[in-house]
């Protein structure tokens, strides 16, 4: 997988493994500073290129306590 793929990868399994969607995890970045709405959060998505900040964000909202990068 290409690195600058992984945290977008990273972000939806953790979505799918919690049986989430975008739109619930727009409202759990919310106290975390982020206001966004669905759309914009999938543009982010898209384009891969966010900051370390909004990861760690994401995956703070997902309560993810360990990340496993590499088998």
């Amino acid at each position: 997988m290409d690195i600058e793929e992984l945290p977008k990868s990273i972000i939806k399994s953790e979505l799918k493994r919690k049986g989430l969607q975008v739109r619930d995890l727009v409202e759990l970045l919310k106290p975390l500073d982020e206001e966004l709405i669905d759309s914009s959060f999938n543009n982010k998505m898209s384009r891969g290129g966010f900051s370390a900040v909004f990861f760690m964000k994401c995956m703070k909202a997902l309560e993810v306590k360990n990340l496993k990068i590499e088998d």
